[in-house]
């Protein structure tokens, strides 16, 4: 174990003073920051439904167009803005009940837990 735990050591002091560990931080902190600037491209592309579109999904069927408004107007606009929301918070919106979840859960919406 001795042997191994020095080896660590003297592997990391040695990229260290030829700075590799420096620029690899550098390397994954520039990632990142690409990463974030992709998601927020990807997030501002995805297309917003409208609320006659939205009613219309298939997830939606057999739920009635006024519930399907509650949802719309609370900035579910599409089935991937389900996962956002526990059962919870679908039950506190006016009009919406267990029913409601129920028939949703079982069109395949899937709620955040």
């Amino acid at each position: 174990m001795a042997k191994k735990k020095n080896r660590k050591k003297a592997l990391k002091l040695q990229m260290k003073r030829q700075g590799l560990l420096s620029k690899a931080n550098t390397a994954v902190e520039q990632a990142a920051k690409a990463a974030e600037s992709i998601v927020k491209e990807a997030k501002k592309s995805v297309k917003k439904l409208s609320l006659e579109e939205f009613s219309a999904l298939p997830e939606l069927t057999d739920i009635r167009s006024n519930l399907a408004e509650t949802l719309y107007g609370e900035g579910i606009v599409s089935v991937q803005d389900f996962a956002d929301w526990t059962e919870k918070d679908l039950l506190a919106l006016k009009g919406i009940g267990p029913a409601t979840v129920k028939k949703l859960k079982e069109n395949g919406v899937s709620l955040k837990a």
